[in-house]
């Protein structure tokens, strides 16, 4: 109801898939149709089956307002006739015609269609049009002499136009209403689906089922929770990290061998404590053992960590000492020693070394992951983002799922194994021989 009864002469519809906002939006065209004569409105989606499905919607609108207009005689009372209309240049559109001399026409994604128009103007997924651009310059003008536009759509990435209508709505003084499916679940959308009124522990299942069908987190946030996702600002593509993907690569904190390297993502309460340890082979990097904690005690997290660095094969560990992570570090050092624990703050600059690095394992697959949903969302959600005063931060949305955590997680352990800081540190069978032997550091005079 609060779109139908803001009466903006125009308005900006940010929706979830699915919730039933091109019915809505028939409903307040069709009855303004019946409340004003002579009334053009023109609708454009990304196809002629949208199309299709809107004049559905307003077909059983009319047949259902008629009843009630022939009441207080807004019309003639004549039913609405529908026609299907073959315009030049291979634009098509489908109408719906009523007795008061106001019809309702819906076009073609192609911006030729709004030309010479004026009229209510409807653009339905307007972030989702091949052109985009050339449609709102077609399309704006139409509304010139006072006519509503109605402009709705989900998400298709930051820089749509959609999305830049969005940003520039305090400018332009455009209406703007965003129903993500959490509150459109809330008042009532999973009640409607299922047919019975449900309770709010069932409506928190419906969503969670919903999210789990979603194959990423990005078409969850973009689709369904309106928040414009850019594959272009993600550090680590989909392509990227699932090129690195391998089956079988875990074992356990007893069985890990080889020249092994540590890296540790603190966090107690709010993030995911998270723990990569792996095995350096030439210059390949091959992750032999992820553990990530939860709302894990301090006392509980030292004891797992502890366990890992008793392994001698642990040649160097890198741990995040940003806030909370500072004592948990130094305990850590003065058990292990500082040359083989590095604690590592979170500065601008060190994240951003640390973030391009990880990338550029990526891109040479020298750094080989395991299979895992958790995992792949995690390294997927560290975004490059340039701020308006031009610095460049690399961060991720928080959600319930972390903060980036394995990306961080995993881009310490690599630096624990590719920038060695302090004297050479390993366990070697012969004290003479080998790498951290004594002739090895000699060598180095």
């Amino acid at each position: 109801m609060r779109w139908l009864n803001d009466r903006s002469r125009i308005k900006i519809f940010e929706k979830s898939r699915r919730i039933g906002g091109t019915y809505t939006q028939a409903y307040e065209d069709v009855f303004d149709c019946i409340a004003t004569k002579n009334l053009k409105v023109y609708f454009s989606s990304t196809d002629m089956t949208a199309a299709s499905e809107y004049i559905d919607y307003c077909s059983d609108w009319a047949i259902k307002l008629n009843a009630i207009a022939k009441v207080i005689e807004q019309t003639q009372g004549d039913e609405p006739s529908i026609e299907f209309l073959d315009e030049s240049k291979g634009i098509k559109s489908l109408a719906i015609e009523f007795g008061n001399g106001s019809k309702i026409t819906t076009l073609s994604s192609n911006p030729k269609a709004f030309r010479s128009k004026g009229g209510k103007i409807v653009w339905d997924e307007a972030a989702w049009h091949d052109n985009a651009e050339k449609m709102w310059a077609a399309a704006k003008p139409a509304v010139m002499w006072g006519h509503a536009m109605r402009i709705l759509s989900t998400h298709n990435g930051k820089n749509s136009v959609f999305n830049k209508l969005i940003e520039k709505s305090d400018e332009t003084g455009y209406s703007v209403h965003r129903v993500p499916i959490t509150l459109a679940v809330e008042e009532g959308l999973a009640d409607k689906i299922l047919g019975r009124q449900l309770t709010k522990a069932e409506r928190e299942e419906w969503l969670a089922t919903e999210h789990k069908g979603c194959l990423t987190e990005s078409a969850w946030r973009q689709e369904y929770l309106c928040e414009p996702q850019d594959e272009s600002c993600a550090m680590l593509p989909y392509t990227l990290i699932q090129a690195c993907e391998r089956e079988n690569l875990l074992a356990g904190p007893k069985s890990l061998a080889g020249e092994l390297y540590l890296g540790q993502d603190v966090a107690r309460r709010n993030h995911c404590s998270t723990i990569y340890v792996l095995e350096k082979t030439g210059s390949i990097y091959t992750t032999r053992y992820l553990r990530v904690m939860r709302n894990i005690p301090w006392s509980k997290q030292e004891e797992i960590l502890y366990e890992l660095l008793e392994n001698p094969n642990i040649r160097r560990a890198c741990l995040d000492k940003t806030g909370l992570g500072d004592q948990f570090c130094e305990r850590a050092q003065e058990r292990f020693g500082r040359t083989r624990v590095e604690g590592v703050t979170f500065t601008g600059s060190v994240k951003e070394d640390l973030a391009i690095s990880l990338e550029k394992a990526f891109q040479d697959t020298s750094v080989l992951i395991p299979k895992d949903d958790e995992q792949r969302e995690s390294l997927h959600s560290v975004r490059k983002i340039v701020t308006t005063a031009g610095n460049t931060r690399y961060d991720a949305a928080e959600t319930k799922a972390g903060h980036g955590d394995h990306f961080w997680a995993l881009a310490l352990a690599l630096h624990a194994g590719g920038k060695q800081k302090g004297m050479p540190w390993a366990v070697s069978s012969n004290p003479w021989e080998g790498p951290g032997s004594a002739k090895a550091i000699l060598k180095g005079f």
